[in-house]
């Protein structure tokens, strides 16, 4: 290991264990009520066998009672297993949800740096956590930063599978944990698979590896399909019960109530929404990406068509997909939050070269650890304190 890539590993092994020592002894608890629920059924679970975890009930006291077949359990079972390893239960999920967060920050550079210059994707380590939403969701047990990592590690074998086809694991295991962490919203990760590949056709380089990397999508597109069933045989086998159809019918009701009159305005003052949202939670990276995106049209600059290619692609699925449906919440869109945030970042970077010396004079192993250590810190203690946090969306599903 090159002593960079050592320190920044004891960086964030240092950051992480510094999170987990200060959740377990201040036993925090966030006053997000999905994030209450899911902390509280992994503790549960954890004091169960595990023969049924796969179907994990309602806690009493909360909006529903009996099964709970809102999402799959894969968010739920590592905090579970963390739980049963000796950390405390209440606080095991958000524990994992900083992992997740960490995990995140290493791969994204590991994935920009295949579009942009090692010192532009190294700085999305800590610039992204800049972003609102990042602030946001800090110390949570929601599903959207598992949901993150697991589309992060598909892109990644996606990309690297047109080089060696091994690495379509990588992406089976992506998608895989797409499916079992959020259920129907992971049909997004082999469209954003295909965009990946799509956007980089032009490139002689990258393109000449296409056909193995489509193949190696479409195998981890079965092994989704093949988990999906043997999630079906194995929780009728627990319960006696479907579960995919009770969650597939009671997701797309929910996301259609609300009346059909005014439908087209509906429609858009939905587009309207998430673009909104996007633009604040992405800021002020969003922003930059606009003023980029106007010069490089007037110019008629087509440099890093790829990574433009991409994050429009992925705004336009995540944006039009969603204002279909009548219910919107800001979280369903959370990966285009930092497709956006990325890109603007990188376009920041370009903007401005004092920016790109400040970068550059960061440009340590240790900078995105220490980001990490010193927000999470000052969100665990603005929660100690009381200090009012902006709540941003509805509870479940």
């Amino acid at each position: 290991m090159e002593p960079s890539a050592r320190q920044q590993s004891v960086a964030w092994l240092a950051a992480l264990a510094a999170a987990w020592l200060a959740l377990a002894i201040l036993g925090y608890r966030t006053r997000d009520p999905d994030s209450r629920l899911y902390s509280e059924m992994a503790a549960r679970m954890a004091e169960s066998p595990a023969a049924g975890w796969i179907a994990p009930d309602f806690p009493p006291g909360w909006y529903m009672s009996g099964r709970f077949r809102e999402h799959p359990v894969g968010l739920l079972v590592p905090a579970a297993l963390l739980a049963r390893l000796g950390y405390p239960p209440e606080q095991a999920a958000y524990a994992m949800n900083a992992v997740y967060q960490c995990a995140t920050l290493v791969l994204l550079p590991i994935l920009a740096a295949t579009l942009v210059s090692c010192v532009e994707a190294r700085a999305l380590a800590w610039l992204l956590q800049l972003l609102p939403i990042a602030f946001t969701y800090r110390v949570r047990a929601n599903h959207e930063q598992a949901l993150l990592l697991c589309l992060l590690v598909a892109l990644l074998g996606t990309d690297w599978s047109r080089r060696h086809a091994r690495f379509a694991v990588l992406t089976a295991l992506g998608l895989v944990g797409m499916l079992l962490v959020k259920g129907i919203f992971a049909v997004f990760g082999p469209l954003l698979c295909a965009f990946w590949l799509v956007a980089s056709r032009r490139d002689p380089e990258r393109a000449a590896g296409a056909p193995r990397a489509w193949a190696g999508l479409a195998l981890a597109v079965a092994a989704m399909a093949a988990t999906a069933l043997a999630y079906e045989w194995l929780y009728r086998s627990a319960t006696g019960e479907p579960f995919w159809s009770f969650y597939v019918s009671r997701q797309l009701g929910v996301a259609t109530a609300g009346g059909t009159e005014g439908a087209v305005l509906q429609k858009a003052s939905n587009v309207l929404f998430y673009l909104g949202r996007i633009l604040w939670f992405a800021f002020p990276w969003s922003l930059a990406l606009l003023v980029a995106g106007w010069q490089a049209w007037r110019s008629h600059d087509r440099g890093r068509a790829a990574g433009g290619t991409f994050v429009v692609g992925t705004l336009l699925l995540y944006v039009l997909a969603f204002s279909l449906f009548d219910r919107r919440a800001d979280r369903y869109v959370f990966p285009a939050y930092y497709a956006v945030g990325a890109a603007g970042a990188v376009a920041a970077l370009g903007l401005s070269s004092r920016f790109r010396v400040f970068a550059a004079r960061l440009d340590r192993p240790w900078v995105p650890a220490a980001v990490f250590a010193l927000t999470f810190a000052a969100h665990v203690l603005a929660g100690r304190l009381g200090v009012p946090t902006v709540k941003i969306e509805a509870s479940l599903p």
